[in-house]
This record gives C-alpha cells, sequence and structure tokens, in this order.
C-alpha cells in the first residue's frame, strides 16, 4: 500500500514538469517579458540532466538516449530492474494520456517532444534577444 503510494506521488511529480514545458508556450511576452528565455533554459536544462541520465545506460543498451531519472525511480519502485525497457521506453504522457482515456504511443510523445524543443529553440534565437 506505502510502496503504491510512492508510486503515485512519483508519478505526479511529472505533471508540473510537462504542464510547464507546454504550458509557456501560451504565456504572452507582455505578461512575462522574460518567458522565452526562461522557456529555453528549462528545456535545455531538463534535456540536459536526461541524457546525462541517458549515458549511465550506455552499458546496458548500447545507444544515447533521453531518460528521464523520475521515470527511472518510478518504474524501480514498480519492481522494475534498471536494464528492463520499461526504465527507458517509457513515458509519462502516454501513461497519463492512457489514464484519462486517450492512446498515445511513445515514439509519437518523443516526437511532440522533439517538435516543442524545435519551436522553442527557434523562438529564443528570433524572439528572446
Amino acid at each position: 500500500m506505502v510502496k503504491k503510494v510512492w508510486i503515485e506521488i512519483v508519478f505526479w511529480l511529472h505533471l508540473p514538469i510537462v504542464l510547464l514545458w507546454f504550458g509557456l508556450f501560451l504565456v504572452p511576452k507582455s505578461l512575462w517579458g522574460g518567458v522565452v528565455a526562461f522557456h529555453f533554459w528549462y528545456i535545455v536544462s531538463i534535456m540536459f540532466v536526461q541524457f546525462l541520465w541517458g549515458l549511465t545506460f550506455w552499458p546496458m543498451i548500447h545507444r544515447v538516449d533521453i531518460i528521464c531519472p523520475v521515470t527511472t525511480l518510478m518504474q524501480s519502485l514498480r519492481g522494475y530492474p534498471r536494464t528492463s525497457e520499461k526504465n527507458y521506453g517509457h513515458s509519462f504522457i502516454a501513461e497519463f494520456c492512457e489514464r484519462i482515456g486517450v492512446s498515445l504511443n511513445y515514439k509519437g510523445v518523443n516526437v511532440a517532444l522533439l517538435v516543442t524543443l524545435v519551436l522553442v529553440v527557434v523562438r529564443y534565437f528570433l524572439f528572446a534577444w
């Protein structure tokens, strides 16, 4: 029972991260002048941390991947070993959508995240100066 509560807590820790990731697109510069720069550095920081964490999986998966440390913690609490694809092939967004009845696959979520990354980078270099 306690373990399930911890799994849910860690699961929901993802929500503010994801809401900021997408939600900052909706904040106008007139309301917050630094939103574009903050959004850029927020996403770069998250991607950097996930890249570094993904490098620690190199000996197991033999590729460079972006892996969320929070997801790894959650999957570990669920009983999956670090070597399991459930650790590096899992998406909070896909699982969240599945919980609310919307089916998304992991690769589709990755494409959406890469598109938003490109949009944030373009927006930063065009509008943050």
